[in-house]
């Protein structure tokens, strides 16, 4: 993906992430792979063992 298309992403999963808190939205659904993947590298970063780095290739 390109920097515009990470960036929509990330905008759509800033306004879920706000309805959410909101109480105007709650699908229930599990954080798949991915989005676990990212979990994951964030809590590490923001617990200070580790940085989020740049994904090289496509692991779809």
């Amino acid at each position: 993906m390109n920097v515009d298309q990470h960036l929509k992403v990330a905008e759509w999963h800033l306004e879920q992430a706000r309805l959410h808190s909101a109480g105007e939205h709650h699908c229930g659904c599990p954080a798949n792979e991915h989005d676990q993947k990212a979990i994951d590298a964030v809590e590490t970063a923001l617990s200070g063992k580790g940085a989020i780095t740049s994904e090289n290739s496509c692991n779809v």
